[in-house]
């Protein structure tokens, strides 16, 4: 029987929002931090319906109907769980496709566990004896062991073939390989994507590693390297860390925007948790949606000499056309928050 991947569900769920999925239907208004309007689901003649951006959620109080965007669309249109998702998925741009074998499935799991394994591959070198060069340049950057390890950091030698070899060893279909953007495939051969790269491994909202920012530990002209698109990453969708500070976020309802893994790592690491990264590219619409269904303000913190700022300026006037209150906090030129939070701490 036909069927959709839960990766699918799970990135269209994430990039929509239940506020403008029912807002064509229900006259909704602003109450505290929540939307109320009439219920479609009974003869409402009071506002019992109460609908949350930061849970993604509706409820009504007087029929108990209830349930997130997907369930809205199946009740109110009479259709199917596919036709709602589809539906959705056209409005933020994500074409829903069906798996008519088993094997589509099998695969994008594939791609998840080969992720998980090479993160473990790449930690392992890096606390090995190669990889102490490595470990004393982020420790020299202030890093804590616990840091490291707890974001599971890694080390991709200088080596052609160290990561293809290592996996060639274990039998990894090569269609996976080919697709998981760890590995760069020309008329010459196939080569390892990141060479001499301390790797900041990038997850989804489920906390699952789909690819890898990697930062260059000699003169690179691309000191910082990212994995390309894939069926599981899908840059516009994902922001490091938040799938670890997202429920502190809610809880604030306020976030800290900054540029770069360091960035986010050294705030974490100073028991600053309300934040994000937009990990080495430009903040997207898709982003600030995301970032709209868990908060209502966002300051942007991004490097203090004028490409930094520029970029801020862009980023705070996207947030503010998504909805969002956004602020932009300078800092001194030359400045980035991984210094910033070093000299003065927290």
């Amino acid at each position: 029987m036909a069927n959709v991947s839960q990766e699918l569900i799970d990135r269209i769920r994430d990039a929509a929002d239940i506020v403008t999925v029912i807002s064509p239907y229900v006259n909704l208004r602003k109450q505290g931090q929540n939307y109320v309007g009439l219920c479609p689901f009974h003869d409402d003649r009071h506002p019992s319906l109460h609908v949350s951006q930061r849970k993604q959620i509706f409820k009504c109080f007087a029929c108990g109907a209830g349930g997130n965007a997907i369930s809205f669309l199946m009740e109110y249109e009479k259709i199917s769980f596919l036709e709602a998702l589809r539906r959705l998925g056209d409005q933020v741009g994500i074409p829903v496709t069906v798996e008519s074998h088993p094997e589509q499935k099998d695969f994008i799991a594939q791609l998840y566990d080969l992720h998980d394994a090479a993160a473990d591959l790449y930690t392992n070198t890096l606390f090995s004896e190669r990889g102490r060069p490595a470990l004393a340049y982020l420790k020299d950057r202030g890093l804590s062991e616990e840091i490291i390890r707890e974001f599971r950091l890694g080390l991709a030698p200088n080596q052609w073939d160290f990561a293809w070899n290592y996996f060639q060893k274990r039998k990894i279909r090569r269609e996976v390989l080919q697709k998981s953007g760890l590995f760069t495939f020309t008329e010459k051969g196939q080569f390892d994507r990141f060479r001499n790269r301390i790797l900041f491994p990038i997850s989804n909202l489920s906390g699952r590693i789909v690819a890898f920012g990697g930062r260059a530990l000699d003169d690179d002209p691309a000191k910082y390297l990212n994995s390309p698109e894939s069926p599981i990453y899908h840059k516009s969708e994902i922001l490091y860390g938040l799938h670890r500070t997202r429920d502190v976020i809610r809880k604030a309802d306020q976030a800290l925007l900054v540029e770069g893994y360091m960035d986010f790592l050294q705030l974490y690491q100073h028991g600053i948790h309300h934040l994000a990264a937009v990990s080495g590219t430009a903040l997207a619409e898709q982003h600030a949606r995301l970032l709209r269904k868990y908060v209502r303000r966002v300051t942007v913190v991004y490097d203090g000499d004028e490409a930094g700022q520029k970029a801020a300026l862009r980023a705070g006037y996207l947030l503010l056309r998504e909805g969002i209150d956004a602020r932009v906090l300078v800092l001194p030129d030359q400045e980035d928050p991984d210094e910033w939070v070093r000299r003065v701490g927290r």
